[in-house]
């Protein structure tokens, strides 16, 4: 594992895997232009890009598509490994911005932030021990999984933007125990628990969500009587739709 590492961007997502690393005998530096955010790191900050990438082993790259396409080309001095963290943002852009160094695509989610985010890492073109490396930087904040290229939109349609999607869910949960006389103190801390549950409980499981949904629904029962709800107003056409729709957004920010 690289002994030095640079975040470009310490916005949520940069600062959470950053605090992750701290601590493990490596030296990190980080560029970061707005100096409230920068405030609130505790490592080296530098003035210049060209200056972090000609200390660094391991470089994180966690700004916007849209900073990324106005940063300059960098002559690297010495090889490197960048991680991208970038949606849409394919590995020959990078490598157009970053000639001779070693790229990986990744896509963390928002869950980072709480030590229990899910990182995919594209594995094309990437050396076996490189990959290993990648995934040791993330053991702390999130899972891994590998998957090719042309799969990371779909990665991000669904796991990027998915912890959204899950927080509307939850609330929509809280409103239905409000709406049914629940305070909305206990109502969401039912509908918290509920879901982390759940999720617990398809982990451990190891069965698909389809069986458990029917393990639940008693017949005639409470459950069957809300899923046939769910099912009228197409809940699951919706939730499908949404991931198709960030999907396509994220091969449109690429391009």
């Amino acid at each position: 594992m690289g002994k030095r590492i640079f975040f470009i961007g310490v916005g949520n997502m940069g600062s959470a895997i950053l605090s992750s690393l701290a601590g493990n005998d490596i030296e990190i530096s980080f560029y970061e232009p707005d100096n409230e955010r920068a405030s609130k790191i505790k490592a080296n900050r530098v003035s210049d890009i060209e200056e972090g990438f000609s200390k660094a082993d391991i470089v994180f790259l966690c700004v916007k598509p849209q900073v990324f396409q106005k940063l300059q080309r960098i002559n690297l001095q010495n090889p490197c490994t960048i991680i991208s963290i970038m949606a849409g943002v394919t590995i020959a852009n990078l490598q157009q911005k970053f000639e001779h160094a070693r790229i990986v695509r990744t896509m963390p989610n928002i869950a980072i932030t709480a030590k229990s985010g899910t990182v995919a890492i594209a594995t094309d073109g990437v050396e076996e021990n490189v990959l290993q490396t990648v995934e040791q930087l993330f053991a702390k904040c999130a899972c891994t999984v590998r998957v090719s290229e042309s799969q990371m939109d779909a990665v991000t349609g669904l796991s990027g933007s998915g912890p959204a999607f899950a927080f509307q869910f939850i609330d929509a949960l809280v409103m239905g125990g409000v709406k049914m006389g629940l305070p909305h103190e206990v109502a969401t801390k039912l509908a918290q628990s509920t879901v982390s549950g759940a999720a617990k409980m398809l982990q451990e499981s190891q069965l698909n969500p389809g069986a458990l949904t029917a393990s639940v629904c008693s017949p005639g029962g409470t459950t069957i009587t809300g899923i046939q709800i769910l099912e009228n107003k197409a809940f699951r056409g919706i939730v499908m739709a949404a991931v198709e729709a960030a999907s396509k957004r994220s091969a449109e920010l690429g391009k």
